[in-house]
């Protein structure tokens, strides 16, 4: 009887606390990165930016690199993602290696994501013009990343996708420093991390 009650309770609690969070209904738990002892710049995919300009993953190697993968449209988990890289960066605002950081979002829907919503997304949050990089690129390129970084996502509307919530700091060389995992999560590990790849490059 015990156990039967503490199933109810659990279940109810997991139900309020998904209609108190949609984010919640939509996020599917962080697989284990494919890239964990390899670079994810060793992926050969093209990619463009917010100005259009084409790029391979190598070149976000000019800094300690922060990434999130989502897409522009999110009502939900992106703009708390987002918010997160954002404390981040104001985080270690003032310190002697800020400018050795760079922070970029990349989108999982590339057949909506043209370099012109990412531009619109840049003015929308005032990003800090030479510290983002915000990436569109096609499905394949996508798809690979997102298995290198251990990101689950799938499409669950015409507009809409759950995925995972992962922040990930890479290393000049693309290797993986640290993920934090989650959203509005305790950043002391992931400034530790930052710190410590910095002094590494």
């Amino acid at each position: 009887m015990k156990s039967a009650f503490l199933i109810f309770t659990l279940t109810l609690f997991g139900h309020l606390a998904l209609a108190g969070d949609p984010a919640a209904a939509t996020t599917l738990p962080a697989g284990e990165p494919a890239a964990r002892d390899g670079s994810v710049y060793e992926l050969d995919s093209d990619w463009l930016d917010q100005n259009n300009k084409k790029l391979k993953l190598a070149d976000l190697g000019d800094k300690v690199r922060v990434v999130v993968m989502g897409y522009t449209s999110c009502q939900y988990a992106c703009p708390r993602l987002i918010a997160d890289l954002i404390a981040i960066e104001k985080g270690i605002e003032g310190k002697e290696f800020a400018a050795e950081v760079g922070y970029s979002f990349i989108s999982i829907d590339p057949e909506n994501d043209t370099p012109e919503k990412l531009k619109k997304l840049e003015g929308q949050y005032k990003f800090t013009p030479g510290h983002w990089r915000i990436l569109t690129g096609d499905e394949d390129g996508v798809l690979e990343l997102a298995v290198a970084l251990g990101m689950k996502y799938r499409k669950t509307t015409s507009m809409d996708f759950a995925h995972s919530n992962i922040i990930t700091v890479l290393r000049c060389d693309g290797t993986i420093a640290h993920q934090q995992v989650g959203l509005e999560t305790e950043k002391a590990k992931t400034y530790a991390a930052i710190s410590a790849a910095v002094k590494a490059k």
